[in-house]
C-alpha cells in the first residue's frame, strides 16, 4: 500500500507495479495531487549543493527528457534552461559540477562569470551554473502519468480514501479505512507535509516540520524577455517561466508548522516581488495575476536535510515513511521512486513464507 498520490506517491506506485507487485494507492484527497505536489513550482535542474539530492536530481532529469518513460508518449520537461546562481566564492565547485553533468547526460552545462544577464536573468553579482537542458515540469501532469502507468500494470488507485491508523498484525501492517480493514504485506507513507502531524502508526523515525510555500504569478509582457528557471542559492529566491507570457516567482517563507490551506500572506507576496526584481526588473511593472500558499515537509533546522536514507522506519514493522525533501520532491521523484520501490520489494519479501 501506497498511502498519498503526490508525484512521489505515484512514482513509488508505478515502479512497484512495474515489477510485479500488488499495489493499492490510497490518496484522502477527491483526486491526485491535490497538496504540495499540485502548488509546487516543479522547477527540475541536475545540480543541487547537497550530494545525495543531485544524484538523484540527475538521474531524474535523464527520465525526465526521455519520451520513452511516458504514458503519454511524450516527455513531460520543459527545457526552457535552469540558471542556479551562487556566491562567486563557489565557481571552482559549480565549474566541477558542471563537468560532471555533462559527462553523465552529454549536456551543455557550463558556468557563467562577471556577467550582468544570462538567459534573461539578471545576475546580481554572482556567478551561475547554467543547464540549458533542464527546465520544468508539470508536477499534476506528472503525477496523472505516473498513475496511468501503474492502473495499467495492476495497480488500484483510491482517491477520496482516509486512513485512520496503521497498526501491527502478526508481524504486517493492519490497515484502517474509510472503507474497511486492509491488511497490506508493507506500507509507505509519501504523504508530504502530513507527516508533521502523521496519522497514527505512520510516524517517521526523525521529526518532521511542516514549512510553508508561497507562489505568486505575473504576467510577463514585451519588451520582458523570455527566460529559464531560476534558483539564487545566496538568498532562497527562486522563479520560473510560466507558459508564454507569464512568470512565477517566490522565496523563503519561513512560517513552521503552517497547515496546507493556509490563507496567501500579502505582506510576504509584495516582498517577493521587490525581491526578485533584482534579477528580473520588469516585475515593477508586471500585472499580479494570483497568490497560492502550500505546505512542504522538512527536517527541523539543524538537520541539514542531508540524511542519504530515502525511507524511515516507523514503530509499525514494514511500514516506512518516504523522507522530508525540504522542497525537493519533484526534481528527485523519478529516481527516488524507483529506489524507494526497490527497497520496498526487497525488505517486504525478505522474510515472507
Amino acid at each position: 500500500m501506497v498511502v498519498g498520490a503526490g508525484i512521489s506517491g505515484a512514482s513509488i506506485a508505478h515502479h512497484l507495479a512495474r515489477q510485479g507487485v500488488s499495489v493499492v494507492v490510497i490518496e484522502q484527497a477527491p483526486q491526485p495531487a491535490a497538496g504540495a505536489t499540485g502548488r509546487s513550482g516543479g522547477m527540475v535542474r541536475a545540480y543541487d549543493p547537497d550530494p545525495v539530492i543531485g544524484d538523484l536530481a540527475l538521474a531524474s532529469l535523464a527520465t525526465y527528457r526521455d519520451p520513452g518513460c511516458w504514458a503519454s508518449g511524450r516527455a513531460p520537461l520543459h527545457a526552457v534552461g535552469a540558471v542556479t546562481a551562487a556566491d562567486p566564492a563557489q565557481e571552482p565547485t559549480l565549474r566541477q559540477a558542471a563537468g560532471q553533468l555533462n559527462d553523465a547526460l552529454r549536456t551543455s552545462a557550463h558556468v557563467v562569470t562577471e556577467c550582468d544577464q544570462v538567459a534573461g536573468i539578471h545576475l546580481a553579482g554572482g556567478v551561475a551554473l547554467v543547464e540549458p537542458e533542464a527546465g520544468w515540469v508539470a508536477p499534476a501532469e506528472v503525477t496523472a502519468d505516473w498513475l496511468v502507468q501503474a492502473r495499467a500494470d495492476g495497480a488500484v488507485v483510491c482517491h477520496g480514501l482516509r486512513v485512520h491508523a496503521v497498526q501491527a498484525d502478526g508481524g504486517r501492517p493492519l490497515v484502517r479505512t474509510d472503507a474497511g480493514t486492509i491488511s497490506a504485506g508493507a506500507v509507505v507513507a509519501a504523504v508530504g507535509p502530513w507527516a508533521a502531524d502523521p496519522t497514527p502508526g505512520l510516524r517517521p523515525a526523525s521529526p518532521v516540520r511542516s514549512r510553508s510555500i508561497q507562489v505568486s504569478v505575473v504576467e510577463r509582457r514585451p519588451p520582458a524577455p523570455p527566460h529559464a528557471t531560476f534558483v539564487d542559492l545566496r538568498t532562497g529566491w527562486y522563479a520560473k517561466p510560466v507558459g508564454a507570457d507569464r512568470t512565477l516567482i517566490g522565496m523563503p517563507h519561513l512560517v513552521w508548522d503552517s497547515p496546507v490551506d493556509s490563507p496567501p500572506d500579502p505582506t510576504h507576496a509584495q516582498a517577493t516581488v521587490a525581491a526578485l526584481t533584482a534579477h528580473f526588473p520588469w516585475l515593477t511593472t508586471a500585472a499580479h495575476l494570483h497568490t497560492v500558499r502550500a505546505a512542504d515537509a522538512y527536517h527541523p533546522p539543524g538537520r541539514g536535510g542531508q540524511a542519504s536514507e530515502l525511507l524511515e522506519g516507523t514503530d509499525v514493522p514494514h511500514v516506512w515513511s518516504v523522507r522530508a525533501w525540504n522542497g525537493g520532491g519533484v526534481k528527485t521523484a523519478p529516481e527516488a521512486g524507483r529506489r524507494i520501490a526497490d527497497a520496498c520489494v526487497a525488505d517486504a519479501f525478505s522474510d515472507a513464507a
